[in-house]
């Protein structure tokens, strides 16, 4: 696996989360956890040199190397025990229990953890350093190692449960302000569209009353599948996929045969995790700028597929293009600044937008979003 800018974050960001989500090789978490443990030995370093009443303990380099080293493979052996912990635990409460508590209960047990594995691992780094002190100060006693890390277990501790609660409160603002965000988003979509599929309805009354009902009950199946996906905790693929097949019934009804469209998503995708109205914005869009405009209509191809650790959501037409007066109407930008306001909401960086022309005309969007390998 290649290793990129965006994968070492997308790492990093794993290696810090409570839900022992695993981005990347095995062996990068590794190494996280022992360049945190050669930044602890640092600071205890520079502590225990403003604290020594020894001078010209700064400049002196077989003092920095003495003390370094000691405090380096105490941290090492301590960073490797609570490495050894979570894997030993997670696997006894398994991935998919631990998941499913709640952040506030991952984080009270992740700390637990943390001082367990400190509390077995400090001993064993310390009588390491001991058996090994001769090569770092002449055959010192460890003690007061000992009591510096008996002082740690409890200050690393406090710090990593206070890490995780903050963390926890400000990712639950976080998605607050996004639900709030995505109804006002569905409140701009669903007036458009309710007015425009009413309309069709009125007019098909008198002149195809069968059509006007199909058209009416396929409108009722969307608004089930809109409001219940909002109102529901848990939106999946699967659920999107109902929506969008929902939402071009009531199209395909109005556009007739100038509406083709595919949905493509394979059964092992279909139970991951997804925020409601993700793609139906994009398949808008697809319609509304690409298709309707063209004489002949054309079709809406949508497909989701996983490229390693990355799910890979494309909406794909064969309408007009971006370079059309048809295709820049007002509201496309909008639809598309809301779209990727809400993945930067939830994904940060990890999540991509774009649009990109296709060679025989039309547009395809993609939506590239985190996988990890623990989830479908």
């Amino acid at each position: 696996m290649a290793l990129d800018k965006q994968l070492l974050r997308r790492s990093w960001r794993a290696w810090t989360d409570s839900s022992l989500t695993r981005v990347g090789p095995i062996w990068l978490q590794w190494v996280w956890s022992l360049l945190f443990a050669a930044l602890v030995a640092l600071v205890f370093t520079v502590v225990a040199f403003a604290t020594s009443p020894e001078a010209g303990l700064w400049t002196n380099g077989t003092a920095w190397r003495r003390t370094y080293g000691l405090n380096l493979l105490v941290s090492a052996v301590v960073a490797t025990g609570i490495h050894l912990s979570f894997d030993v635990m997670t696997g006894l409460i398994g991935l998919a229990r631990w998941r499913a508590w709640s952040d506030r209960r991952r984080a009270w047990v992740a700390t637990a953890i943390a001082m367990g594995g400190t509390a077995w691992s400090w001993p064993l780094g310390v009588w390491l350093a001991g058996y090994r002190l001769t090569w770092f100060d002449g055959g010192g006693s460890p003690t007061n190692v000992s009591i510096s890390w008996l002082v740690v277990l409890v200050l690393v501790s406090g710090l990593h449960w206070l890490y995780l609660e903050n963390r926890r409160r400000i990712e639950a603002a976080e998605r607050r302000a996004a639900e709030a965000r995505l109804k006002l988003l569905q409140g701009q979509i669903e007036p458009h569209f309710l007015f425009n599929t009413l309309a069709n309805v009125l007019s098909l009354l008198e002149a195809d009353p069968p059509r006007a009902r199909g058209m009416l009950e396929a409108f009722v199946d969307y608004l089930r599948s809109s409001f219940g996906g909002l109102r529901a905790e848990q939106h999946t693929l699967a659920d999107e996929q109902r929506l969008l097949e929902a939402y071009l019934r009531v199209l395909g009804l109005r556009m007739e045969e100038r509406l083709r469209w595919q949905i493509d998503i394979p059964a092992e995708l279909a139970a991951r995790p997804l925020p409601p109205l993700l793609l139906q914005p994009l398949v808008e869009n697809a319609i509304h700028h690409g298709l309707e405009p063209k004489i002949d209509g054309g079709t809406v191809r949508v497909r989701a597929e996983r490229d390693r650790d990355t799910l890979v959501l494309s909406v794909t037409d064969d309408g007009l293009g971006l370079d059309t007066p048809a295709a820049r109407r007002p509201g496309q930008r909008s639809a598309l600044q809301n779209l990727r306001e809400r993945l930067q909401q939830t994904w940060g960086d990890d999540a991509r937008l774009a649009l990109q022309p296709q060679p025989g005309g039309g547009v395809r969007a993609e939506i590239r979003l985190p996988c990890p390998t623990a989830q479908p």
